[in-house]
């Protein structure tokens, strides 16, 4: 990584993600016989996100998805979340909102996602990523692409940049 990108990731104060396709196995949905989804998620993810937030991090999830699944993965990782949120704007004006109310700079923040509805995101911020599999306008917007797709590390990838 450039000594630009790594300037850039020790500003970070907020990491904000996308649910779906960020810390999620994208494309793919478990459905049981009484039409319960489920998703695969990185327990690497997970502690990435333990580790960056003990050094004061906050981290966020914004989602389109309205599975309850994203709180439920959110409430464990202890992480503020919204979803339900259908569009990129709707996206971006959360982000923005909750930066206001921290006092950061869109510099102080970091955005991972993985597809149209994330572009806005990616733009707006001080760090945009997306993940290996992302979507190839994300790959163009995102100030780095992780070696990890999508709920297989990528998360935990970017914590550790963000670390150092």
């Amino acid at each position: 990584m450039s000594k630009k990108l790594t300037k850039r990731l020790k500003k970070i104060k907020l990491l904000a993600l996308d649910f779906d396709g960020v810390m999620t196995v994208g494309g793919l949905v478990i459905v049981d016989q009484n039409g319960v989804e489920s998703v695969i998620c990185s327990r690497k993810d997970g502690l990435g996100i333990e580790m960056i937030k003990k050094v004061g991090i906050t981290v966020v999830v914004i989602s389109k998805e309205t599975n309850p699944t994203v709180e439920a993965r959110c409430r464990k990782l202890g992480i503020k979340c919204w979803y339900g949120v259908d569009t990129a704007d709707d996206k971006l004006k959360i982000l923005q909102t909750y930066a206001t109310e921290l006092k950061l700079k869109p510099e102080q923040i970091c955005y991972g996602g993985d597809d149209i509805n994330d572009l806005a995101c990616l733009e707006w911020v001080g760090f945009g990523f997306t993940v290996a599999d992302g979507h190839t306008l994300c790959k163009k917007k995102a100030a780095y692409v992780t070696k990890a797709k999508g709920g297989e590390g990528a998360v935990r990838e970017v914590c550790d940049l963000i670390l150092g």
